[in-house]
């Protein structure tokens, strides 16, 4: 073993200093991302099982919007705690009238999936209308939506 390591002395050296280079980034990761095994949300989601919202429940929001004469497309998606609708609106229609859309959405779920989740509203048109696209967000303890200034 001791020829082997005097005859090949530059090999050994740079196998040692691999071993302390992957020892090293060991260590750093450790110290940096120490609980890279935890879930993204951490506890933030317990519970969530009880008042889940479903695709049938995202579908049956959409097939609702989709029934109004003003909207044109629609889609819904959960992400954590966060319900998101993008709706989009025919040309015609007005900043109030786009606005009220959304209580269709709480209209389809039940008090128990409106206290959990916060929802998010994205109404856009596909005309040049200075006023659009608009964001209307629901705190899960708020009553009412909060919308983005009018322009």
């Amino acid at each position: 073993m001791i020829k082997f390591i005097k005859n090949n002395k530059i090999m050994t050296i740079a196998f040692i200093c691999c071993i302390i280079f992957v020892a090293l980034v060991y260590f750093i990761k450790l110290n940096f991302f120490p609980n890279e095994s935890k879930a993204l949300y951490g506890d933030r989601l317990d519970g969530i099982e009880e008042v889940e919202i479903t695709s049938k429940e995202q579908n049956k929001i959409e097939s609702s919007l989709k029934d109004k004469d003003e909207v044109k497309d629609v889609s819904c998606s959960t992400q954590g705690r966060i319900l998101n609708t993008i709706i989009t609106i025919k040309d015609d229609v007005e900043l109030d009238s786009a606005k009220a859309l959304a209580q269709t959405i709480i209209d389809n779920l039940n008090e128990d999936q409106i206290s959990y989740y916060d929802i998010q509203v994205f109404i856009n048109k596909n005309n040049d209308d200075t006023r659009f696209p608009i964001i209307g967000y629901k705190h899960q303890d708020k009553d009412e939506f909060n919308w983005t200034k009018d322009r």
